[in-house]
């Protein structure tokens, strides 16, 4: 199987105004609220402890939650037995994917498990261990492959976020993803397109067609207006952002 890659945009500026501007409206929302699940003895009062481990455990909770163990960036050489290639059972969804956000071209594997509507609210609760969210699939995950010495264990959640998500919005010639996400801190606004291989492409060749559609979208996006934002994953601002807010308290 050829991975397919997620190309990310970040826009810098007003985002109301960008939502004005890309017509959001006109397409249905979802909302939900986000919580990251870190180290309760994380204290280094700016980065996270499993965020600096390459580890992402993201709670969602709307209509829908699922709980998402993600590895990114990862090498496909730590991912041993079943968790070299996709798949779905009745329990998990794993997905391998590229990560693509300007030059930041990553790997990124993830392990997603479903949950019953509000029970992880329930879960993100002040004082909740998030550990015991995870279901076994995610754990042996995590042993199979993150490297030795990494506690995932007695795990708090911070948030929420406010995330609402729109989908096939048309930006020039592209359908694209628009999600923000808010915070007490911060306002961001990410948009993303997927690649997938076309029968009978190669990884190489779909990988080049990659490159010219980030190009592409990166131009377009422009041409409209904006002003992509640069440095930092919205992950890693909002978990900043989180972990400052919690060393105030």
């Amino acid at each position: 199987m050829i991975t397919p890659i997620e190309i990310k945009v970040n826009l810098a500026g007003d985002v109301a105004d960008a939502l004005t501007r890309l017509r959001c409206s006109r397409n249905p929302a979802v909302e939900r609220r986000i919580w990251f699940a870190e180290s309760r003895s994380d204290g280094s009062g700016a980065a996270s402890a499993l965020l600096s481990s390459r580890i992402v455990i993201r709670l969602r909770s709307g209509e829908r939650d699922d709980l998402t163990v993600k590895l990114r960036p990862c090498r496909r050489s730590q991912l041993a037995g079943r968790w070299t290639t996709p798949f779905t059972d009745d329990a998990l969804e794993y997905r391998i994917e590229g990560d693509w956000c300007g030059e930041r071209r990553v790997l990124s594997a993830s392990a997603v498990g479903e949950r019953r509507p509000g029970s992880l609210r329930d879960a993100a609760m002040v004082g909740a261990d998030v550990t015991a969210a995870l279901d076994s699939g995610q754990r042996q995950f995590l042993v199979s492959c993150t490297p030795p010495g990494v506690a995932v264990d007695h795990l708090s959640a911070m948030g929420p976020i406010a995330s609402t998500k729109w989908t096939n919005v048309r930006l020039g010639d592209l359908e694209v993803d628009v999600e923000r996400w808010c915070t007490a801190e911060l306002e961001l606004l990410e948009l993303s397109h997927r690649v997938t291989a076309r029968h009978p492409e190669s990884r190489t060749e779909m990988e080049s067609r990659a490159v010219a559609t980030q190009l592409g979208f990166e131009s377009v996006v422009r041409r409209h207006g904006f002003s992509i934002a640069n440095g930092e994953t919205k992950t890693e601002q909002v978990l900043a952002a989180l972990v400052a807010r919690s060393r105030r308290q």
